[in-house]
């Protein structure tokens, strides 16, 4: 069994209170939702109170009162209930008062702003527990947190591919009012794990905590160290690649084969950090890589690479430290540079997100580009999109102004003191009444302005839908890139397996298809439809085509009219046999035809396509292929 623990974002752009609301309304928000220009997204609040009542009604599958059905009461008061086929245990009065029960024991303990505490235990597929065990092991998992006294409600799904059970407890003690502290929460819930195993005989698993030949529990050493702090902080706050991050996935793999084979010399480690277009240097009495590219930045130490990365366990190896080979030295106007003797095939930018590694470089900066373009376009929109004053200083003071002539016109027509006085509180009372009767009239001005959609401040995310409904590049792959961090599994349906592979994050533009009408979805595909059904699905890496074969294949000519807009780093047919040979047949066509020059990137087809003769067709299809319009 695995236990799963969100994890909380330390940027302030989201916290474990916006977990939650994604695990409750992820149903309510699919991908698939068509961008039109007034369906703005409402979000819902984040408080205390609509946060439990969100986790509750997602655990318990909003279940209604009349549906749930009494199980059985336990000895320690708490009790277990049926809700719509999801079975729960609670020790609060009942499900549909858990929410208000936990929301009222928080609000005594003003200083814990997230009193929600949620974790999910797992078992694999083959595992099949009984209901009794699975609550006995929520419970003996609050138990070692020292939360066995705390409000919860436990709840088993069975329907997913593994059988899970959620725990949502309230951090808040129900006698001291003191939120437990969730320090090393993961290795004791991991430790709690291993005990729950050895119980009742469960297939061990992973994780902190581990069971050694003679099945005592004991602490499973990592054998890389663990990422240093700042760069974790680095990733959270940025959602950048670290320069850690980068080390490891372009050098540890590598290195580690050579480390583990008979080393000889130094130039092999240097090796693979000069392709990566890092250096190895010494630095004091140890190690450390540095950026070439970026020398008077912070270094890496090396033994956070590998342990064994160390002048204490190289040098009896291969002798004293030698520094990374060079082969020719000249001088530019830009200064010293330095050739060896290895193609560099990377290097490390901080500018680029953690799901761009593995895209080509040449569009990891374009993108990068753009959504920096992107979001200081939205500043400025933002700035110029005040809401106005409506005059309302110069109407003050115009009032005002009437109000000060009225009383210097008493001091010069009423000669009588006690009258002068009189009127000047009759013009006082005037005075505040016409200032109060302004500020209402300027309140429902503002109000009547913002109640208008369009002089609304639109958030981020809402004005990117916005400019990708305009056909922005830009826009439409920040979509694309929301909705694969989210991982969501409400993204647009597939449509079928006859596939045109691009690149990765290969984005363009909707293209006009004479006969096709495009339309975008919240997950960045772009769907092209014919008389409101959907023939074809660009979602950047790949064009889905439905029915290539019917009307004499255009549907297959319009998806290479697509794949053609694409950069053409990668262009492979994949589906069906036949659907690859007629494809491959209508490409040599059109090539001859000379309307275009498509390359295929794949060998084999490649090979198809020189070798296909005309008599090789399975079926003519025709070339009235829809018209491109940039």
């Amino acid at each position: 069994m695995v236990v799963v623990i969100p994890k909380k974002r330390r940027d302030g752009k989201s916290s474990f209170l916006k977990l939650v609301f994604y695990l409750s309304f992820r149903e309510d928000n699919p991908g698939d939702i068509p961008v039109t220009a007034d369906a703005f997204f409402d979000r819902p609040s984040t408080s205390k109170i609509a946060v439990f009542d969100r986790l509750i009604d997602y655990i318990d599958r909003h279940a209604s009162p009349e549906s749930q059905q009494l199980i059985t009461h336990l000895p320690d008061g708490s009790h277990r209930i049926l809700c719509e086929g999801v079975l729960c245990q609670t020790n609060t009065l009942s499900i549909e008062t858990a929410s208000s029960e936990m929301n009222a024991m928080a609000s005594n303990n003003r200083r814990c702003l997230d009193p929600v505490y949620h974790f999910i235990l797992s078992w694999p597929e083959e595992e099949k527990p009984e209901d009794s065990h699975i609550f006995d092991s929520a419970l003996f998992c609050l138990k070692e947190m020292g939360m066995v006294d705390h409000q919860y409600v436990f709840a088993i799904h069975r329907d997913t591919d593994n059988l899970h059970c959620h725990v949502a407890a309230n951090r808040i003690h129900p006698l001291s009012y003191r939120a437990v502290n969730l320090y090393n929460d993961v290795k004791i819930l991991h430790k709690a794990c291993r005990k729950l195993e050895l119980k009742y005989d469960w297939k061990p698993d992973n994780g902190c905590w581990k069971r050694d030949q003679n099945h005592q529990i004991i602490r499973a050493e990592s054998q890389y160290p663990s990422a240093p702090r700042a760069s974790t902080q680095f990733e959270y706050h940025e959602d950048k690649e670290s320069f850690y991050s980068y080390v490891v996935r372009t050098c540890r793999t590598e290195l580690t084969s050579i480390l583990k084979g008979p080393l000889q010399e130094w130039e092999e480690v240097h090796a693979v950090f000069l392709r990566a277009h890092l250096e190895l240097k010494k630095k004091g009495s140890g190690l450390a890589i540095y950026d070439k590219n970026c020398p008077n930045n912070v270094p890496l130490k090396a033994s956070s690479l590998h342990p064994q990365l160390t002048l204490s366990k190289l040098v009896p190896r291969i002798g004293e430290f030698e520094n990374a080979p060079r082969v020719m030295e000249f001088k530019n106007e830009q200064g010293e540079v330095t050739l060896t003797n290895y193609m560099v095939s990377s290097h490390y930018d901080d500018r680029l997100h953690l799901r761009d590694h593995q895209a080509r470089m040449t569009r990891r900066l374009e993108r990068a580009e753009a959504r920096e373009e992107l979001k200081l376009r939205y500043q400025n929109d933002k700035k110029e999109a005040k809401c106005p004053s409506f005059d309302a200083k110069n109407r003050f003071r115009t009032l005002s102004m009437t109000f000060r002539f009225r009383r210097a016109h008493v001091c010069v027509a009423v000669r009588d003191p006690l009258m002068r006085k009189l009127a000047w509180h009759v013009l006082a009372f005037e005075r505040e009444k016409a200032m109060a009767e302004l500020r209402l009239k300027l309140k429902e001005e503002r109000e009547n302005w913002y109640r208008s959609p369009e002089n609304r401040r639109l958030s981020y995310r809402v004005w990117v839908e916005q400019q990708a409904l305009k056909g922005d590049k830009a826009a439409i792959s920040q979509l694309r890139g929301w909705a694969y961090q989210a991982k969501r599994d409400e993204r647009t349906a597939y449509l079928s397996d006859t596939v045109i592979e691009c690149a990765v994050s290969d984005d363009i533009a909707p293209v006009e298809l004479k006969g096709y009408t495009h339309h975008i979805h919240r997950d960045g595909a772009i769907l092209y439809k014919k008389e409101g059904v959907t023939q074809m699905i660009d979602r950047g890496e790949t064009i889905e085509m439905a029915r290539p074969f019917e009307n004499e294949g255009d549907n297959m000519v319009a998806g290479l009219r697509l794949a053609e807009q694409k950069s053409g780093e990668k262009r492979v047919f994949s589906g069906p046999r036949e659907y690859v040979e007629k494809a491959c047949s209508l490409v040599r066509d059109l090539n001859e035809m000379g309307e275009t020059s498509l390359t295929l990137t794949d060998s084999l087809q490649q090979k198809r396509v020189c070798e296909m003769r005309p008599q090789d067709n399975p079926a003519p299809i025709s070339f009235d292929s829809p018209n491109l319009t940039p």
